[in-house]
């Protein structure tokens, strides 16, 4: 693993149901893994990370994978949605940015920046006029790298995670 590894990146498929409940699930453990109970996290996984719905997202026209593959494996993914977005987010065309996640060995390397960077221009070839997306109030990286990208608070939702009850946060930018 060095900073020069190519990365590749594809649109995903249906034949990566299974790929991205693995994925999606290995990122969301190392990342939350340290602030919530195992029986939470245990709790959460077959309500988000499952093959059957990674597949039922992939089959949804509003909802878009790109995966990020480095040295034969799937390092991260961005996950797009372009349906109705909820009453704080303003825009007549949303575009949310629902999952932006990355391995922690890949972190570090530009790759977050270039998947935000794609997710924006994305946005704005497809014509939106808004991009938002919802972090843990408790995410201070993350919350600081949205920042950078020009996101604000845009309002607050409840985020359940087992029987643990958390606040995260709408933010958005226009395009």
């Amino acid at each position: 693993m060095t900073p020069s590894t190519p990365f590749t990146f594809r649109i995903a498929t249906l034949d990566d149901a299974a790929l991205l409940a693995d994925l999606g699930w290995r990122t969301f453990d190392e990342t939350f893994a340290a602030y919530n109970t195992p029986e939470d996290m245990e709790a959460f996984r077959p309500t988000a990370y499952t093959p059957e719905i990674q597949a039922e997202e992939l089959l949804d026209p509003k909802t878009g994978f790109m995966v990020v593959e480095a040295e034969g494996e799937a390092v991260a993914y961005v996950k797009w949605n372009t349906g109705p977005a909820p009453a704080e987010i303003s825009g007549e065309k949303p575009f949310q940015i629902s999952r932006l996640y990355l391995l922690q060995a890949w972190t570090g390397r530009g790759l977050g920046d270039t998947l935000m960077q794609m997710s924006l221009d994305r946005a704005k070839e497809n014509g939106h006029d808004v991009v938002w997306l919802t972090v843990w109030e408790s995410n201070e990286r993350a919350i600081r790298f949205y920042q950078k990208y020009g996101f604000a608070e845009a309002g607050e939702l409840t985020f359940v995670l087992g029987q643990d009850v958390q606040r995260d946060l709408y933010m958005q930018r226009n395009i």
